[in-house]
């Protein structure tokens, strides 16, 4: 049987070449708007009729003489001899192993629902239309379909006979014609391709197969496994490698030491890796899985996962075979993690919860218990405006508030704006505004609108804005550019003046700026604005008068009384009085902070102070302001640390070096790692193989690795 699967193998790559040869002798060509095909001497072979020629994944190829076509949003399949196979009814087509396509369409129209199944080039059906999605692999196709929450999977030969029955959480190919079958208590066993159950659901996790050995996971701790499901290392190792030659290489756990910054040892554990999350909280992973734990490795809940998201608000997203969940800090499970996608709305206690139905998902809102809200699925759930989510169904829009209530049904084009129960919709090609017992405020016209205020709006036609008044009153118009603000408008007239106009329709403000154009106007920085004029930079006030002149080659914002210039090439520092405060002798500088700016000479980097003295020598390669305040320096490939006075605290020797801001520092070199006091003093000795700082519980977690050691395998 494996001799003669591999062999149908070849004959298909060797079909699947030919026609790859064979794509690159056509061309698409298109004619009034529709595509057709042509050989490599004109000749056309597919008149030009159709919306497109290929796959529904934007690719072109050739299989078996054989391509899709779309026509009127639908696709089927047509022989390069201008020959049609299929009827255009289906979803999508796409390529799959050899001359085996996978196709989805439309099966029970009254409920839209669209299934997967598998044609052959000659637009046979091989596969029936009844499932939610499905994968090849090793000429089998792996089925899937949903039954009630969740999905159940099956295995089935490439001529529709079942082969593993449609009951399993997953199935996946782990090479060597087997394939891994997960249970809905998360235990997998190994199957042959043809059925044949070789092990018990006794694993927790496998890799592929490698030389016809797989490392296997069990209580996380890892052993081997043949193909022929005999164990021939038992899962007691934290880590097993498979070497391209058959070598198989094991090690024992690693150790982790807590330590304080004098080295006192407070306890030693056995882990993977650990991830410190908040105080008496530490994420633990073992056997490539991760658990919520309190310090001492004491797991918080039984559940394990292969990602645990940083945590906001106390909860975290978690994933757990490709499905996403949450929990809180102390491990509780607020909502299972059996969905394809979770979107948080933390800020309000809500969760936009996706499940997957074939390429597309369908959406609901619940609340961080899982508790569904909306009482139906949708296409799309926006983002949240701070009173409603903008939902989408069956390609209509209209919005949904926290309880999950359908406001506005979706009726619309679509839902441009929302503001204190007003909204903005483009209905039927046009743009009006209703309120949210959908009465048309400003019936639908051309002109497109935004809410302004709460009682104000702007229409914009192709060349004139109007201010309104809900009532459809002209409060204002213009042809000018416009910036809109929440309880004004800022109004730029080709003269360069600027007026501010209120809501009703007055000149606030006349801000009028130089006769002369400006190229380009900054943001506003200590009551300045850059401007630059003739190709030279200068600074306005906010009433529009020259300040500083523009004489300068670049400058940039104001900050701390001081504004970087450019003379001759070189980089300054003037005040706002339009005096030099810092001689233009650097190549690049940046703004003040806490006193101090980053500059650069020549290629090497120092700071200065505020007086133009030199703190840090233009010495170093580069200068990092950490969150600490200190300041990473960097020379010859090595770091070290100073502080924003420019005192040197350790001097640069180190690989990496990590500011505690804790009065410790831990540092790296020549792959071992260690601690130090900010006077370069060693406290725990560089003989680790990390150290991770544990900043919520401040404590230094240190790592020794326990070797990789050669086993034999019987």
């Amino acid at each position: 049987m494996r001799i003669v699967s591999r062999f149908l193998y070849c004959c298909l790559l060797v079909f699947f070449l030919s026609d790859a040869a064979h794509a690159e002798e056509l061309s698409v060509f298109e004619e009034n708007g529709k595509v057709g095909l042509k050989d490599n001497q004109g000749k056309v072979l597919i008149p030009a009729k159709y919306d497109a020629l290929g796959w529904s994944d934007g690719r072109f190829s050739v299989i078996d003489q054989t391509i899709g076509y779309k026509l009127n949003g639908r696709w089927g399949l047509i022989s390069i001899t201008n020959r049609t196979l299929t009827k255009n009814e289906y979803e999508e087509i796409l390529p799959g192993d050899g001359s085996v396509l996978i196709a989805r369409k439309q099966v029970q129209p009254h409920v839209l629902r669209v299934a997967t199944g598998c044609l052959n080039t000659a637009g046979k059906e091989i596969i029936s239309f009844q499932y939610d999605g499905l994968k090849l692999a090793s000429l089998r196709a792996i089925v899937f379909s949903k039954s009630g929450n969740t999905y159940k999977y099956g295995l089935l030969s490439l001529d529709n006979r079942t082969i593993i029955p449609q009951q399993y959480q997953s199935i996946y190919p782990i090479g060597s014609l087997r394939f891994a079958v997960a249970n809905f208590d998360d235990k997998i066993a190994i199957f042959t391709e043809t059925g044949r159950q070789l092990t018990g659901f006794t694993i927790d996790r496998i890799a592929p197969f490698t030389k016809h050995y797989a490392t296997i996971y069990q209580n996380g701790m890892q052993g081997v496994i043949d193909r022929d499901g005999q164990i021939k290392v038992q899962p007691r190792y934290r880590g097993i490698a498979i070497l391209e030659d058959g070598t198989v290489k094991a090690r024992e756990a690693d150790e982790w030491q807590f330590l304080n910054g004098q080295n006192k040892l407070t306890q030693k554990v056995q882990a993977d890796a650990l991830y410190p999350v908040a105080p008496n909280r530490l994420k633990v992973m073992q056997g490539g899985m991760l658990q919520l734990t309190d310090l001492s490795l004491k797991p918080l809940s039984p559940q394990q996962y292969t990602t645990i998201a940083p945590f906001q608000h106390g909860k975290a997203l978690v994933k757990v075979q490709n499905k996403y969940g949450l929990i809180n800090l102390s491990g509780r499970t607020l909502i299972q993690p059996t969905h394809d996608s979770l979107v948080l709305v933390l800020t309000h206690h809500r969760a936009l919860a996706g499940q997957r139905q074939g390429t597309r998902y369908s959406w609901t809102l619940t609340d961080t218990t899982g508790t569904r809200l909306s009482s139906k699925s949708y296409d799309y759930i926006d983002h949240f405006d701070g009173t409603y989510f903008m939902v989408r169904s069956r390609g209509y829009a209209g919005t949904m508030d926290l309880a999950g209530r359908e406001v506005v049904p979706c009726t619309y084009d679509s839902v441009l704006q929302t503001k204190d129960n007003l909204l903005v919709v483009k209905f039927r090609g046009q743009y009006g505004i209703i309120n949210q017992r959908e009465e048309w405020i400003v019936t639908p016209r051309a002109s497109k609108l935004f809410l302004l205020g709460h009682d104000r709006y702007i229409e914009q036609t192709p060349r004139t804005r109007f201010l309104k008044s809900l009532d459809g009153i002209v409060i204002y118009f213009t042809e000018n550019p416009l910036t809109y603000y929440p309880d004004y408008i800022l109004e730029l007239l080709p003269s360069g003046t600027l007026w501010k106009i209120d809501m009703n329709g007055r000149i606030a403000d006349r801000r009028v700026f130089p006769t002369e154009a400006l190229e380009k106007i900054y943001e506003e920085s200590e009551g300045l604005r850059a401007i630059r004029k003739n190709g030279k930079y200068g600074f306005i006030d906010n009433l529009g008068r020259l300040r500083i002149a523009n004489r300068y080659e670049g400058v940039k914002q104001f900050s701390e009384t001081l504004a970087p210039a450019m003379i001759r090439g070189h980089w300054g520092f003037i005040n706002h009085d339009d005096q030099i405060a810092i001689q233009p002798v650097y190549d690049e500088v940046s703004g003040f902070q806490n006193g101090f700016a980053l500059v650069k000479q020549k290629g090497f980097a120092g700071i200065v102070d505020k007086t133009g003295r030199l703190l840090l020598p233009t010495r170093y390669d580069d200068i990092t302001v950490l969150p600490t305040r200190n300041l990473l320096i960097r020379s010859n490939g090595l770091v070290g640390l100073a502080d924003n006075t420019g005192k040197i605290l350790i001097q640069p020797k180190y690989q990496q070096l990590e500011d505690t801001g804790k009065g410790f520092a831990v540092v790296e070199r020549e792959g071992t790692y260690g601690v130090i006091t900010l006077q370069g003093i060693s406290t725990v000795p560089m003989i680790y193989d990390t150290i991770v700082y544990d900043p919520f519980n401040n404590v230094f977690l240190a790592l020794k690795k326990s070797p990789w050691q050669n086993l034999t395998v019987n």
